[in-house]
């Protein structure tokens, strides 16, 4: 099961029009990266539960995607990460791996899987710890794989037994008598509501250190920097599935025109976008139909479809939504620039 019901709060503007799952990452909606590594582990079928903008998923996606049979879930009002599962507890088996709509990942499920059948868990949580799990709360597991603590929802506690710890990425598999425990038709949170009292009844919960790439794009920042790195490690397939590789760390497909010499990886540059020369480039992600005109510097961007940079401006660690127009000569740091608030600016 995939949640992608969520708003997205800490990702507007980019969520305004848009679920997250849809967000384009790598110029490809962020959740078929989700459905493509379903399909590549084994898997034949998903849920997928929708509230916030379910127009916007259900427009990309036929019932088979990736070779996975996609069904939806909506949710009227918006259930939460236990809530949600517990809704369609008919139409899940005895185990289900649950997956948060707002990753793209290389992790293999399948050890996952089972350490969890060997263990005796009634749930496993898939646990990271990569640079960039620092960002988020520790969870704490003893040499068997226990969860012993949960930070911040007043769970469990460390104790010199405690061997690892990771951030939880939102991967996780749960047996069906967990999803029983969740009231229904009512919001509740599997990690704050039902893994702590797990904790607290002292019932197996187990946590498990997971190799593989992970990435999380909850905020914008997150959203520039995870893609960036994705594309210097080339880590997905599907994202390059029709680009060139230019150089390493370098991708662009149906360019109008020569790339301007002032451009270095890691770069990915969608259909029929134009780079004037004596433009400044790096490490951006482009998609299609953008334009940036001469003199321009782009750092640390990510462009969305139709975005036009103006001649001579500075643009660095910002997004620019469709449509948006960053104007001649401006200047634009750590900034979401939507095309509504150019208007008014």
């Amino acid at each position: 099961m995939v949640l992608a019901a969520g708003y997205g709060k800490r990702l507007q503007p980019l969520t305004s029009t848009l679920a997250k799952a849809v967000v384009p990452f790598l110029n490809r909606p962020l959740l078929d990266y989700t459905l493509d590594w379903l399909s590549r582990c084994g898997f034949t079928e998903a849920i997928v539960n929708l509230h916030h903008r379910p127009e916007s998923v259900r427009a990309h996606y036929r019932k088979e995607q990736f070779g996975i049979d996609v069904h939806f879930s909506v949710e009227e009002s918006i259930l939460g990460t236990a809530g949600g599962p517990r809704k369609v507890l008919d139409r899940l088996g005895s185990r289900v791996l649950i997956v948060n709509g707002d990753v793209a990942t290389t992790i293999n499920p399948g050890a996952l899987w089972k350490h969890h059948s060997s263990s005796g868990a009634l749930a496993t949580m898939a646990l990271h710890a990569g640079p960039a799990w620092r960002e988020f709360p520790g969870i704490k597991i003893d040499k068997d794989g226990c969860v012993t603590h949960i930070p911040g929802v007043g769970a469990g506690e460390s104790g010199a037994d405690d061997v690892a710890s990771g951030c939880f990425t939102g991967i996780h598999i749960v047996e069906k008598e967990v999803l029983e425990l969740v009231p229904e038709n009512r919001f509740c949170g599997m990690v704050d509501s039902i893994y702590a009292r797990l904790l607290e009844e002292r019932v197996p919960l187990h946590g498990q250190v997971v190799s593989g790439s992970w990435y999380e794009i909850g905020t914008p920042d997150r959203y520039i920097s995870c893609q960036l790195e994705a594309l210097h490690c080339e880590e997905f397939p599907l994202a390059f599935e029709g680009y060139q590789r230019i150089r390493p760390g370098g991708y662009g497909r149906g360019l109008v025109g020569p790339l301007p010499a002032g451009i270095s990886p890691p770069f990915m540059i969608d259909k029929q976008v134009k780079l004037e020369e004596a433009s400044l480039i790096s490490g951006v992600v482009i998609g299609s139909e953008a334009y940036v005109d001469r003199g321009a510097s782009v750092l640390n961007s990510v462009l969305m479809k139709r975005a036009k940079i103006g001649a001579g401006a500075y643009v660095e660690r910002c997004i620019i939504l469709e449509d948006g127009v960053v104007p001649s000569g401006a200047r634009c740091v750590n900034q979401v620039i939507a095309p509504e608030v150019l208007k008014k600016t």
